[in-house]
């Protein structure tokens, strides 16, 4: 059979999404068939259809991409060819002249209304004599047609969708209208029932497919096709689309046309990717993306929900970024040019932008959802100036932020052009040479250059913000506009001036307080000594601590016979964000005095004075200061320092193997289930098929206490036995099926063959 379907929209509104859903599964049939897909518009009702809504219905299936192979054709156009097949009605006594009037048409529905009964035509005109219809004309009555439905009568088609189904004649409303009123013997307006019939079986229609909100029409246009004497085609009723609330998908629900969705932002291929699941399963019941001819391989009414779908947003959302994140650049940038033109209200040249239109799109593009997207996201490179939220003048206002600013601006000197490498050498450089803190720099670039926190990747924005020679100004911008603390504050901490012998050296202050050290005494034999000449001052230097903050601490130094130390000096210590405050050192006399200094992230203190980073663990570095009269050298004119490590104690060693331990116990739990994850699944399965067991038989034996059902329960095991030894045993064929199916088996749970 040369498979043959239809659309038949009518242009009384835009393309809505029902029909478009119609569409879609009638043109997957179709080419699923290796049949026809005709587009039919029903354009009968001559004060609602309008040629701007014919328009729009043409242009929303092109959009999406459904081809037709006939049409389109127009009811308005095929009047006559109707009013033909209504007069053969009319000719073999199977249609007939109603003169009744609306007046007695409405005292009719009443009384039945009164005696509750459904309202339906009551055919009082169907037997009228040539007299009687003289009569009516002659009070200038006008005729409808009416076709005749016996009461008696019981309708009956075997849906594609739903199965069977069934009508009575009884439950149709009476006889059916099939052409409008008029007078003087002349056949009125076909209307809709009758006009459909008569176009499916003139194009040669196998298959009906539609919205199972036409299915009460159906069994009058099954009497009609028998009429006309025609072939019944088949029908199948897809399910309606549905609202949140489980309501039939209407204007109310905000946006339903197909123009709307494309003016949102949504590309057709996701849209009619959509449309094909509301309502259909693919086989694959994983497979959520994919084309309209992949879909059509696979497509068969037999797994077309009957239940209504409901339209999900969130879905939709979803598939539309899947098909836009793997959209290639030059066709996304199509795309995007008529937002960014028309609703943005950006300037650029479509040729000699090009090149800097793709990178905009290359970078936003994984980030978006709908096309609309685009121009609230990409107003940062179109616009003259910069709207700073509030996070981000937070952040410019954060100290070093305009130093850091400014160095980057002095390092754009050196680059006419700037790329991505360039870029993220800038920063590593800046961040080593001028001592700024890499994080400090990224932040303070962002909330300049896009006024914000959040956005596409900082490098790419800047580059493509320099290409447009806008980077260097925003960044000038924001240094000299928003009241930024001083570029001219040098950005290391600055080395204290060297006191005299007299006075106390002091680094300058930070905001944490001092701390005095208290002083130990320490045994000489514990010890190791270090010699110090006698000197005015004693620098101690430091190295690079990342994240240290190192408090004051006040030492006080020991005055010795022979040596006097007067004061000590710690250079500034270079860290990423870390800061370092005052040394005090007041001359006190005291027999010996020791300085017990946390190694905070590993440091210890070596003979030369330097602090160096260490890999051992946090150890606690006592220094002892011993005058050299105390000494058998003591003639000569030294002070010793004794350097030693304190060592863990047991509990801290304790406590990092039990954190060790406890750190490596998710990855041992995941090798361990990956060397036995098929024992594991099939120990899981049995278990929990005994569990259910159990449970099945605690159940049965419940409902075993109620009478019939332990019966019923017995003869329900009966017929399955004999089915299975009929299904599996009697047959050769299903002998061997269940053979393998069991051989299978074994090799699931075994592993191997056996």
């Amino acid at each position: 059979m040369n498979v043959r379907v239809r659309l038949a929209p009518s242009p009384t509104g835009n393309l809505h999404i029902g029909t478009a859903r119609t569409a879609v599964f009638n043109w997957l049939f179709a080419r699923n068939q290796g049949g026809q897909f005709i587009l039919r518009v029903e354009d009968t009702d001559v004060e609602r259809s309008k040629s701007e809504y014919t328009d729009n219905i043409l242009e929303g299936l092109t959009w999406l991409g459904m081809n037709w192979d006939e049409g389109p054709s127009f009811q308005s156009q095929r009047l006559e060819i109707y009013r033909q097949a209504v007069q053969t009605l009319l000719d073999k006594g199977l249609a007939y002249r109603c003169y009744t009037t609306s007046e007695e048409l409405d005292q009719m529905r009443e009384e039945q209304k009164a005696n509750k009964q459904a309202p339906r035509y009551d055919n009082r005109h169907r037997n009228l004599t040539p007299e009687q219809r003289e009569a009516f004309e002659a009070e200038g009555r006008q005729a409808v047609i009416r076709f005749i439905i016996e009461d008696d009568r019981t309708i009956a088609w075997n849906d594609t969708v739903r199965g069977t189904v069934t009508w009575k004649g009884s439950d149709l409303g009476g006889d059916m209208v099939i052409a409008r009123a008029s007078s003087g013997g002349v056949i009125g307006q076909p209307l809709y029932n009758l006009a459909v019939v008569v176009d499916d079986i003139d194009m040669g229609i196998t298959h009906v497919i539609r919205g199972e909100d036409h299915i009460g029409n159906t069994p009058k246009q099954i009497l009609l096709y028998e009429a006309l004497g025609a072939t019944i085609p088949e029908f199948a009723h897809t399910p309606l689309i549905l609202n949140s609330q489980g309501q039939k998908l209407s204007k109310r629900d905000g946006v339903t046309s197909i123009s709307d969705f494309k003016d949102m932002g949504y590309v057709p291929e996701a849209l009619v990717n959509y449309m094909t699941l509301l309502g259909w399963t693919p086989p694959d019941s994983t497979q959520e993306i994919f084309t309209l001819s992949e879909a059509a391989t696979v497509f068969t009414f037999d797994r077309v929900n009957k239940a209504g779908a409901k339209f999900d947003w969130d879905k939709l959302n979803w598939l539309n970024g899947q098909y836009l994140h793997k959209m290639p650049v030059p066709q996304l940038t199509d795309l995007l040019i008529p937002y960014w033109w028309q609703k943005g209200g950006y300037e650029f040249d479509l040729e000699a932008d090009r090149p800097w239109l793709e990178q905009i799109a290359a970078l936003i593009g994984p980030s978006l959802v709908r096309l609309t997207d685009a121009v609230d996201m990409c107003k940062l490179f179109f616009s003259t100036t910069v709207e700073y939220e509030e996070e981000a003048l937070a952040q410019l206002q954060q100290t070093g932020a305009a130093q850091a600013l400014q160095a980057v601006v002095e390092a754009m000197e050196s680059h006419s052009s700037l790329t991505s490498a360039e870029a993220q050498k800038i920063t590593k450089k800046l961040s080593k040479e001028k001592n700024l803190n890499k994080g400090l720099i990224m932040r303070s670039l962002r909330a300049a250059l896009t006024g914000a926190m959040h956005g596409p990747d900082l490098i790419e924005s800047w580059v493509i913000l320099h290409q447009r020679g806008t980077a260097k100004t925003r960044l000038l911008d924001a240094i000299s506009n928003l009241n930024l603390p001083g570029v001219g504050v040098a950005a290391e901490t600055p080395t204290p001036e060297q006191p005299n012998a007299e006075t106390v050296a002091e680094t300058p202050a930070t905001e944490q307080p001092a701390v005095e050290t208290p002083t130990v005494e320490t045994a000489a034999a514990e010890v190791t000594a270090v010699e110090i000449s006698p000197v005015e001052t004693v620098e101690i230097s430091a190295t690079e601590i990342p994240g240290t903050e190192v408090s004051a601490v006040e030492i006080l130094p020991v005055e010795t016979a022979d040596t006097e130390v007067s004061a000590v000096d710690i250079s500034a210590v270079e860290t990423a964000g870390t800061e370092v405050s005052a040394v005090e050192i007041s001359p006190v006399e005291t027999a010996a005095a020791a300085v017990e200094i946390p190694a905070a992230n590993q440091q210890k203190t070596i003979a030369s004075g330097e602090m160096t980073s260490s890999n051992e663990p946090e150890t606690t570095v006592i220094i002892t200061e011993i005058p050299a009269g105390n000494e058998a050298d003591s003639s000569s004119d030294t002070t010793k320092v004794i350097i030693t490590d304190e060592p863990p104690s047991q509990a801290q060693q304790i406590k990092e193997q039990i954190i060790a331990i406890l750190s490596e116990f998710p990855a041992y739990i995941g090798s361990f289930y990956e060397q036995y994850k098929s024992p594991l699944t099939v120990v899981g399965v049995i278990l929990a098929s005994i569990i259910s067991l159990k449970v099945l038989l605690g159940v049965i034996d419940e409902l075993n206490d109620i009478p019939l059902l332990a019966p019923t329960f017995e003869l329900i095991g009966i017929g399955y036995t004999v089915w299975f030894v009929y299904r599996y045993l009697l047959r050769s064929s299903n002998r061997q099926q269940l053979a393998q199916e069991i051989q299978a088996l074994k090799e699931q749970i075994l592993g191997k063959k056996s």
